[in-house]
């Protein structure tokens, strides 16, 4: 079903994840910029940040 045909459930709860998701993403970026500007990151976190954890 589409959304427009009545499948609201659905493509309500989706809609509010990717809201979620966005909100939790600008968050952390906020945070990082915080912590870059008050000079409390470390080379070591700066390093690790494009490296993919096992």
């Amino acid at each position: 079903m589409s959304a427009i045909n009545g499948d609201k459930s659905r493509f309500n709860r989706v809609r509010k994840q990717n809201i979620a998701r966005r909100k939790r993403t600008r968050e952390l970026l906020n945070l990082e910029v915080a912590q870059l500007k008050s000079g409390s990151a470390t080379s070591s976190a700066k390093g690790a940040k494009g490296k993919v954890a096992a």
